[in-house]
């Protein structure tokens, strides 16, 4: 009886579900921010780093206080 169940309900499940629940799923390229982009460093993406970066934002009181409410809030990614 319960291999019935659980046979019913592993077939039921569509498959982009499980694409996503897996590591490397559909969402896991899309969601990492600080991957450097295909043609660096172009002029932008350099200023991006630069004024948003890590460094940046250690380097200043505003910056430290930018980077403790992204921890608190519980961001994955914290500056570029």
């Amino acid at each position: 009886f319960a291999s019935s169940l659980l046979s019913r309900f592993t077939t039921q499940v569509p498959k982009q579900i499980t694409n996503e629940i897996q590591p490397g799923g559909q969402w896991s390229s899309t969601l990492v921010r600080t991957n450097i982009r295909c043609h660096f460093p172009k002029p932008k993406e350099v200023k991006r780093i630069r004024v948003h970066g890590w460094e940046k934002r250690m380097s200043t009181p505003g910056g430290r206080r930018i980077l403790w409410r992204r921890i608190l809030k519980g961001r994955h990614v914290l500056s570029h």
